[in-house]
């Protein structure tokens, strides 16, 4: 019985590091984010590719690291209630979707030209908002599952 209880604790230990480590993944893909978005007010082509390839490869390693430890301890937790998964794949879905939004901006811009500055700004805006309001239900709503 103290087993079955250590392993708990210790599974607990294990989730609220992760969440932890995911709420320092946010903190670090939003100062990535406003590096970004300054270095685009600055006009130095050279400049903005980088920081534009330091925000979209944080972006992923943060993506595979929700893809490989939390979505699958949410989904091993919650695999015999239907109606709560169902929610955590609507929600992982959605991040796919932002995940294909951002692969195409970079895809798009990482070779900017003058003439689409202005346009990559304004995707780039979106993207922010669109990355706030994900990362306030992860942190308010989907990491309280775990």
């Amino acid at each position: 019985m103290f087993d079955f209880i250590k392993n708990i604790f210790k599974q607990e230990d294990k989730n609220k590091n992760l969440i932890s480590l995911l709420i320092k993944d946010h903190q670090k893909l939003f100062e990535l984010y406003a590096e970004l978005h300054k270095t685009l007010e600055s006009k130095n082509f050279e400049e903005i590719r980088l920081a534009m390839q330091h925000f979209v490869n944080a972006y992923h390693q943060h993506i595979l690291l929700e893809d490989t430890k939390l979505y699958v301890a949410l989904e091993e937790k919650y695999k015999d209630k239907k109606t709560i998964l169902e929610t955590i794949k609507v929600i992982e879905k959605d991040m796919n979707e932002i995940t294909r939004t951002i692969k195409f901006f970079e895809k798009k811009y990482i070779s900017l030209t003058p003439d689409k500055l202005n346009s990559c700004i304004e995707e780039l805006n979106y993207i922010g908002e669109v990355l706030t309001r994900r990362v306030e239900l992860e942190e308010n709503r989907l990491y309280n599952l775990l």
